[in-house]
């Protein structure tokens, strides 16, 4: 059968009539270099029709179209790499469709023309290797996948190199096969090595690969002897230096906290809201109050992968173990002081802030915010938000004269970043506006309501809720002056906005 390349033609009608001649005639012992010529774009040409098939996920069309190239190409003249190249492919597609059996016999036959052909240390061989690997460790035969992974991990580090994303990938293999051995500490130590190569690497493929070494150990370490209650114990030695964690907020704290701003109150329910209507988080991060910290352009691809990779896997409603064990799980694999870390933070601490636990979310932002100082800078939004979110965290346990302070390092160290009218300014414009009356400071309180008034209508319009608040709170500062007529007016404008949203 013709493929379709040949019907649009590909090739010469006169070279198609010597494939025809020399189908129906069986007398052309020794064919013509031509016909060799049409031959050749055959099985190339299924070759192709694999490829193509297999890209739109029809693998059993790519295995029929394989098993042909692989068929032509060993009854014509070809390179040894040509069929190497269709064994390879097909072997690989039989694996999609489970068929173990066959792919084993035709990894095995590539092994050894591969060893036979360029010898038992070729960069070749890695490949075949981790596949046979893969195999076995599929079928149980835990201890023989582990044999061919070893054999791997000897050619790759010759071949690629000990910091190459080729033999990170290789020590993946070899710490999940470890683990299935009972042999945890060597399956700790690979995957260990293998994260902090990718982790190193600047390309984005290797950032990929990584996500996807993250997820692996992961997954291993929840299913590991190591019981919830250890992870959390870590965690709580890791944060708070006491297997026991904090004390609550009710030992810790004032009896009588400051209540809340309605700026703060209504930005508070936009964020639940915001929660609530998200099966998982956007890349904004907004129900966190934190926005996206990076983009392509100024971001290495790790950190970026990294970030994505904690931020689509949280939700905010996952609970306080949830977060505990994962940000265990993440320092025993990255490192206390990687920027992952800091992303599992700042998850918890937003979760105890939404409870009123501001105990257990001050430590969290402390620890944070270095890390995100050292990778990110001053000026980068994930910085200058968990500062803020700091401040607000010091204020509701009545450190108020140090929340001033960050609040202001805040704003002056975010100069390059935060806008007059972002809404990153006009929350700590509010926040230190409403601290200052909280204090009895109306006049300084005043002043930064103006400032905050200006800076929210320009982040959100004139029309929103979020103003309104901010009307509303700045109201009370002028009552305490004597200004009750401002006060009033200032009153009327934040009704008129919240009736026109009823």
């Amino acid at each position: 059968m013709l493929s379709q390349k040949f019907k649009h033609g590909t090739i010469s009608s006169f070279a198609l009539a010597i494939v025809a001649l020399q189908t129906t005639y069986c007398f052309f012992d020794t064919p013509s270099a031509l016909a060799k010529e049409a031959a050749a774009a055959t099985w190339q040409a299924y070759l192709e029709q694999g490829d193509s098939a297999l890209s739109e996920q029809n693998i059993s069309e790519a295995e029929a179209a394989y098993r042909k190239a692989l068929e032509l190409v060993e009854k014509n003249s070809h390179k040894p790499v040509d069929e190497e190249n269709c064994v390879r492919k097909l072997a690989d597609t039989l694996m999609l469709r489970n068929k173990v059996a066959e792919a084993q016999n035709l990894y095995l036959r590539l092994l050894n023309t591969l060893a036979n052909r360029y010898g038992n240390s070729s960069p070749k061989l890695g490949k075949v290797l981790i596949s046979l690997g893969s195999i076995q460790e599929a079928l149980g035969n835990h201890q023989l996948a582990m044999d061919y992974y070893q054999r791997a991990l000897k050619i790759n580090e010759k071949n690629y190199g000990y910091y190459s994303p080729e033999f990170a990938d290789n020590l993946q293999s070899a710490g999940r096969t470890s683990f299935k051995l009972g042999q945890t500490e060597d399956g700790h130590k690979y995957f260990k090595q293998s994260i902090k190569i990718l982790t190193n690497q600047p390309s984005l493929s290797a950032s990929e690969q990584l996500k996807r070494t993250l997820k692996d150990y992961k997954d291993i370490l929840k299913g590991e002897d190591r019981s919830n209650q250890t992870l959390i114990e870590d965690f709580n030695k890791d944060i708070y230096g006491d297997k026991k964690g904090p004390k609550s907020d009710a030992q810790s704290s004032p009896q009588h906290l400051p209540n809340q701003s309605s700026f703060e109150t209504e930005r508070a329910f936009k964020l639940k809201a915001s929660a609530q209507e998200q099966i998982s988080e956007a890349p904004q991060i907004v129900l966190k109050g934190l926005n996206h910290p990076e983009n392509e352009a100024t971001l290495a691809p790790v950190f970026k992968t990294m970030s994505e990779t904690i931020y689509n896997q949280s939700h905010f409603e996952r609970g306080e173990d949830y977060y505990q064990r994962k940000i265990s799980i993440d320092i025993e694999a990255l490192g206390a002081t990687h920027p992952a870390v800091a992303n599992d933070m700042c998850s918890l601490a937003v979760y105890y802030i939404s409870r009123a636990q501001f105990a257990k979310a001050k430590p969290l932002l402390s620890k944070a915010l270095p890390i995100y100082e050292s990778t990110y800078g001053q000026d980068n939004i994930l910085t200058i938000n968990t500062r803020a979110s700091l401040a607000s965290t010091l204020f509701h346990l009545g450190e108020t004269t140090q929340a001033a302070t960050v609040y202001r390092q805040a704003l002056s160290r975010g100069q390059k970043t935060l806008t007059p009218n972002s809404i990153e300014t006009a929350r700590i414009l509010n926040d230190l506006a409403y601290l200052y009356f909280q204090q009895g400071k109306l006049e300084d309180s005043c002043t930064f309501y103006e400032w905050a008034l200006a800076s929210t209508e320009g982040a959100v319009g004139q029309k929103d809720p979020l103003l309104a608040a901010c009307l509303k709170d700045y109201a009370q500062v002028l009552r305490g002056l004597g200004r009750a007529q401002e006060a009033s007016a200032a009153e009327a404008r934040a009704d008129r906005i919240i009736d026109a949203k009823k």
